[in-house]
C-alpha cells in the first residue's frame, strides 16, 4: 500500500460523502492494519477515526468487508467480542470497512466512520475502494 493509492482512496471517500451529506472519517491501512493514511472531514466526530481505523483493520485480517463479517458474527457473539479484545489490535465489526485488493493481492483496507447509519459508511467505503464488488475469492 502506497501513500498515493491511499489519499486516492481518501479523495473518492470524501467525494462521495459529500455527496451524500455526511461528515466522516477515512482511515486507510496497509495489509498488516498499519495505518498510511487517515483523513477527518472538518466537524465529524473526534472519535471517527479511530473508528475507521479499526473498520479497516478487520477488513484487512479477515479479507472481508465488515458488511460481511457484520453479518457472519451477529450469530457468534462472543468470538467477535473476544476477538475485538485481542490485546495491541483494534477491531470493529460494523459496516464500513472494505478491504483493498491488485491482481487478487490484499493491499491493505479502507475504514470509514460517521455517517449514521452505518449502511451509509459501507457505500463510503466502497466508493473509496474503487471497487464495487469484494472479489469472490476472498
Amino acid at each position: 500500500m502506497t501513500l498515493t493509492t491511499a489519499i486516492e482512496c481518501i479523495d473518492k471517500g470524501l467525494a462521495k460523502a459529500e455527496e451524500l451529506g455526511f461528515l466522516v472519517a477515512i482511515a486507510v491501512v496497509d495489509e498488516a492494519g498499519h495505518l498510511v493514511a487517515c483523513h477527518r472531514m472538518d466537524e465529524a466526530l473526534w472519535v471517527t477515526p479511530e473508528i475507521a481505523r479499526a473498520k479497516a483493520n478487520a477488513a484487512a485480517a479477515f479479507r472481508s468487508s465488515t458488511q460481511d463479517l457484520e453479518a457472519r458474527f451477529s450469530a457468534r457473539q462472543l468470538f467477535a467480542g473476544n476477538v475485538a479484545a485481542l490485546d495491541g489490535y483494534q477491531f470493529v465489526f460494523g459496516k464500513g470497512g472494505v478491504p483493498l485488493f491488485s491482481d487478487g493481492r490484499l493491499l491493505g483496507a479502507v475504514g470509514v466512520s460517521g455517517a449514521v447509519p452505518a449502511d451509509n459508511d459501507h457505500v463510503i467505503a466502497v466508493a473509496a475502494s474503487g471497487h464495487a464488488v469484494i472479489p469472490a475469492s476472498h
